[in-house]
């Protein structure tokens, strides 16, 4: 199971996201989740959480697959986080 935590950020000092979003998430995780979360700090009041549930997946290979997938998601999320925090930081100057 996935769930994607789309984190509303709008007012949030940019150099202040990245914990805002840790903390924001580790209060709605469940305690007994076992699965991938995904945070997405949006510019946004709103936060929403979306579950995705891939049990129709059995395959090995395509397991492996998805694991890689939602690796470089993660990857591509971190770099937009920080291109996020750049763009807050020009403008705040």
């Amino acid at each position: 199971m996935i769930l994607v935590i789309y984190i509303g950020v709008a007012g949030i000092r940019s150099e202040d996201i990245n914990t805002y979003c840790e903390k924001l998430t580790s209060k709605i995780m469940p305690h007994t989740f076992e699965g991938e979360i995904i945070s997405i700090p949006v510019q946004s009041v709103n936060t929403r959480i979306e579950c995705i549930n891939p049990q129709y997946v059995t395959d090995t290979y395509l397991i492996e697959n998805h694991e890689l997938l939602m690796k470089e998601l993660n990857k591509n999320l971190q770099s937009q986080l920080e291109l996020i925090n750049n763009n807050n930081k020009k403008n705040e100057k």
